[in-house]
């Protein structure tokens, strides 16, 4: 089955990827281009660790990444786990199940002062009781101009998967103001909160059990099993 992949790059070959491997027909068509933000990094002594949820804030961070080599880093994916680890900075944990697995963690280990090397768009989450959270952007995702044939392209597949509530929104308007039916597409994506800025109408929806890809295709294989 067609599988349209619309995060941006490097991210949408790992996915492609990722989908031929699970027997799907990747269809790469990104709507996004992850770009690195200027950025100015604030006295490590004032933190006890970070706070990764995304490799490409390691991959766009440049070199203020290298003030923070001294700082445990607890993470939100297998593939951040992986970014950070290759980056060189200290890998505290790994929150399969999304970043308040990964606070938890964090406070576990007695780290309530984070620092979180985060894109422009964010997802509100709650911090547990007593810990303080700085927030620094290392990369935005900027809209790309798609090609004029993107609604047959949408047309010709049967699932879409979907990495960031950004995208679902981008993704949902395009859909609508191309007068296509949300009823033929099925959706595939990382969590609750996604599918909620996607929005209702969709043929089927599929919600990974934690934030990876392997999550995510399985979630969609289990759906196209069901005729959805």
């Amino acid at each position: 089955m067609k599988l349209l992949i619309i995060r941006p790059q490097p991210g949408n070959d790992a996915s492609a990827s990722r989908a031929r491997d699970a027997g799907f027909d990747p269809i790469q068509l990104p709507f996004f281009e992850v770009r690195p933000r200027v950025w100015q990094a604030s006295d490590p002594a004032q933190f006890d660790a970070l706070l990764i949820t995304s490799a490409n804030a390691v991959r766009h961070a440049g070199a203020g990444l290298l003030a923070y080599q001294g700082l445990p880093v607890h993470s939100v994916g297998q593939n951040t786990a992986d970014a950070v680890a290759a980056s060189g900075l200290k890998l505290a944990s790994v929150g399969q199940h999304g970043v308040k697995e990964a606070l938890r963690a964090a406070n576990t280990a007695g780290h309530h002062r984070l620092l979180w090397l985060a894109g422009e768009d964010q997802t509100d989450f709650d911090t547990p009781p007593g810990m303080q959270l700085e927030t620094q952007i290392t990369y935005s995702s900027e809209p790309v101009e798609l090609p004029v044939d993107t609604a047959d392209i949408i047309a010709g597949v049967g699932i879409v998967v979907l990495h960031s509530a950004r995208a679902a929104r981008r993704f949902a308007e395009f859909v609508d103001s191309s007068r296509l039916s949300r009823e033929d597409i099925t959706v595939a994506a990382f969590s609750i909160a996604i599918t909620e800025a996607a929005g209702a109408g969709w043929r089927g929806i599929a919600i990974a059990e934690r934030p990876d890809d392997q999550a995510l295709l399985s979630a969609a294989h289990a759906l196209v099993k069901q005729g959805a």
